[in-house]
């Protein structure tokens, strides 16, 4: 049987060894075994697709592929659970499972951020949509489904204007949804949306339309406008709040994941290599790039094996998710 491009992507990214690079502009060196740690998943588990910190700075956080969202405790203790998206979801069908199709049920939960005042999570689930819960954790509640009468279908990323309160966020397709992405990556997809909850008004409202692949949100520092990256199109693309238009912020060499600005105002990219229609990689030393305010590339933190969907600054230290290992990364 012929392996489809995104079969053979897939199992690229699998069993391939992690290799980080770190090009800083005075040089490049490799990052050694002491500065990059692995933050083993508990076992059956995998997908630390975004890692957030709490509004005391505790954490990561993450959300895994059987649908949990976990806290790591330290070295000692590792990953324990924090909260869940699924009303449906049981631990006896759930814990561990790595089929994607019981996501429906035991829930996938992708984006993730802290309201900083409240504390509550704000999670973005694949298929339960946007959700929050509140600091002790438990089962999150659902705040949106749809917007302008089309249901979520692929609920991917969000970021939170911490003035406000307001939660932006992507749908990734109103076509496919998380099980199918390999589908709705080959098929060039452009049903993504970008959207924003009012916390007030408790109303969605969809910001931009037809965008490839919508994937990683993130809110400027002054908050002017936000970038949200196409991962087919290989862009991140700019949307001015105040006048409602939107244009290109950087186009890249990569297929962009999730963006995370640093406290310097600055945005992480994460990314993974193209691919010919064959399936096989056309880049190495590909995935993320640091971006200015202006879109200017900064740093370049090359991965040459593996895959990267999130990188965080905070610290002092880079920690790094991935929708496929069983761990989370974190350089010193």
């Amino acid at each position: 049987m012929t392996k489809s491009p995104f079969s053979s992507f897939l199992i690229s990214f699998i069993v391939s060894p992690i290799i980080l690079l770190w090009d800083f502009p005075f040089l490049v060196s490799s990052v050694s075994p002491r500065q990059f740690n692995r933050l083993e998943l508990p076992s059956g588990t995998y997908g630390p697709e975004t890692l957030v910190f709490d509004c005391n700075g505790n954490g990561p956080y993450t959300g895994v592929s059987d649908g949990r969202i976990l806290k790591w405790h330290g070295s000692k203790a590792g990953w324990k659970n924090f909260a869940v998206t699924s009303p449906l979801r049981t631990s006896r069908l759930c814990d561990e499972a790595s089929d994607p199709k019981f996501e429906h049920v035991c829930g996938r939960p992708l984006g993730l951020k802290f309201n900083k005042e409240s504390c509550d999570l704000y999670i973005a689930d694949a298929y339960f949509g946007l959700l929050v819960v509140g600091r002790k954790g438990g089962l999150a509640r659902q705040l949106a489904s749809s917007a302008e009468g089309m249901p979520f279908l692929f609920t991917n990323a969000l970021d939170i204007d911490q003035k406000t309160g307001t939660i932006y966020f992507t749908d990734t397709s109103t076509r496919y949804q998380r099980w199918e992405f390999g589908t709705a990556m080959e098929s060039g997809d452009n049903t993504g949306r970008l959207m924003k909850y009012d916390p007030k008004t408790k109303k969605v409202k969809v910001l931009l339309k037809n965008l490839f692949f919508a994937n990683g949100v993130a809110l400027s520092r002054n908050s002017s406008f936000l970038l949200v990256t196409e991962t087919t199109a290989n862009r991140v693309v700019r949307f001015w709040l105040r006048s409602k238009t939107s244009d290109v912020f950087a186009k890249l060499d990569g297929c962009p994941d999730n963006i995370e600005r640093n406290p310097n105002g600055e945005f992480w990219v994460a990314q993974n290599p193209k691919l010919n229609s064959l399936g096989t990689s056309l880049q190495t030393n590909i995935s993320a790039v640091k971006l200015d305010e202006e879109g200017k590339v900064l740093h370049v933190l090359n991965q040459e094996f593996g895959s990267l969907s999130d990188v965080v600054e905070k610290d002092n230290k880079l920690w790094l998710g991935s929708v496929l290992e069983s761990y989370a990364g974190m350089i010193l």
